[in-house]
């Protein structure tokens, strides 16, 4: 596979080009399932120009060090915390991983250490939990497919450590009833961590835009920490995620020094040493290019864009959405026809699909790059399937 005499440049992209025509690409409208969308324009030129900067070493790049510093600040208002401090990451799971971490290393006396989660926990956790030795305790939902805090606070033990929750969840968007469990978690001394990966950077302009209002991060006493992705809704490159912690203390349970370093760069709070600090500055660019009222317009044009899906859902009588959506992301049933059955066909008509367990929906989510046009093609191709009983 690798040659001995190097190829041209032409030889090298044209083979290149051939291998990438099978990816789907966010400008065709086609990935109806993603959690990402195409970086804001400014972010892509930013992550262009600065990637030989590694985040790892920021006694040597201090101005991307000082970036950053400015990225934490700028997420932590959005999460309500007047004084944030954290790091930013390769994105949610590694986020989840540090913020496990950080509960374990604050109970090292515990040895059989356990996090409590509802059922609809992000998939990361239940990695971070088999990389860390921790155990796992699930919790049942309601039929809103939120978090129950009487179930929460009955699972609590000698073991537990902390209680792991999430705001906007993988498969509805749902948002766990945080500002409940928060009570649990003080009154227990027990660290709460608030997956916000995808709500991040979407729940605080709903209740800007007065859609909706939801009591999620900071403003919350008994939460710890947060993470939540600017490579989602907040339009940076990938990749780039963030965690928050309440106070400094807490981020000091995950900070390592790195003897061979110089300066800034000898203490560590990520998984990863080495990382490109062009994600952390693209996203400091998107971020000061758009500021809150971009961002909220953002929210707003992907919240519409809900509502006409749901519109084309209601037309469709063999099709229902599992709940009434909380943000931009919707969970369809089917009252017929085997979800497998729609989705492979979806995918042969060129539809990039996704389907969830809980409940066992088609998970269609509302990004940037799904336009109106694009929307109105996948329920016209989605219509025709769904209503087009297979022969056997």
């Amino acid at each position: 596979m690798l040659n001995e005499q190097g190829l041209s440049e032409e030889q090298v992209l044209s083979r290149l080009n051939s291998l990438l025509e099978n990816d789907a690409t966010y400008r065709s409208g086609h990935p109806v399932a993603s959690m990402s969308t195409i970086p804001h324009s400014i972010g892509s030129e930013v992550f262009y120009k600065t990637m030989e900067k590694n985040a790892g070493r920021l006694h040597t790049f201090k101005g991307s060090a000082q970036v950053e510093c400015e990225v934490i600040a700028m997420i932590g208002e959005l999460l309500n915390l007047e004084n944030p401090v954290g790091s930013t990451t390769s994105g949610g799971t590694e986020s989840n991983i540090l913020a496990m971490l950080c509960a374990r290393e604050s109970n090292k006396k515990i040895q059989e250490p356990e996090i409590i989660a509802p059922r609809t926990v992000h998939s990361s956790v239940d990695k971070a939990a088999w990389l860390l030795g921790i155990k796992l305790v699930k919790t049942p939902i309601d039929k809103e497919f939120k978090a129950k805090p009487k179930a929460i606070q009955k699972k609590i033990n000698e073991n537990t450590i902390g209680i792991f929750t999430t705001a906007g969840t993988t498969y509805l968007g749902q948002i766990d009833p945080i500002d409940k469990i928060g009570k649990i978690a003080q009154d227990n001394r027990l660290h709460l961590h608030v997956d916000a990966a995808f709500g991040g950077f979407v729940i605080p302009f709903l209740r800007d835009l007065g859609i909706s209002h939801h009591q999620f991060a900071f403003e919350v006493e008994g939460v710890t920490s947060v993470s939540s992705d600017p490579h989602k809704m907040g339009l940076a490159p990938i990749p780039a995620g963030s965690l928050i912690f309440r106070s400094k203390k807490f981020l000091k349970k995950i900070t390592k020094k790195i003897p061979y370093l110089q300066g800034a760069s000898a203490t560590q709070s990520t998984i990863l040493g080495t990382r490109p600090a062009g994600a952390i500055l693209a996203t400091w660019a998107v971020m000061k290019r758009l500021g809150k009222e971009g961002y909220r317009q953002m929210v707003l044009q992907c919240i519409e864009n809900t509502q006409i899906a749901l519109n084309r859902l209601e037309d469709n009588p063999l099709l229902k959405p599992a709940i009434k959506p909380v943000m931009n992301i919707i969970g369809i049933k089917s009252n017929e026809l085997p979800l497998e059955y729609i989705v492979e066909n979806m995918e042969k008509r060129g539809w990039r699909m996704a389907t969830s367990p809980k409940p066992h929906t088609m998970r269609l989510v509302l990004m940037p790059h799904v336009t109106v046009g694009a929307l109105n093609a996948f329920f016209n191709d989605l219509d025709q399937v769904s209503t087009t009983i297979p022969a056997d």
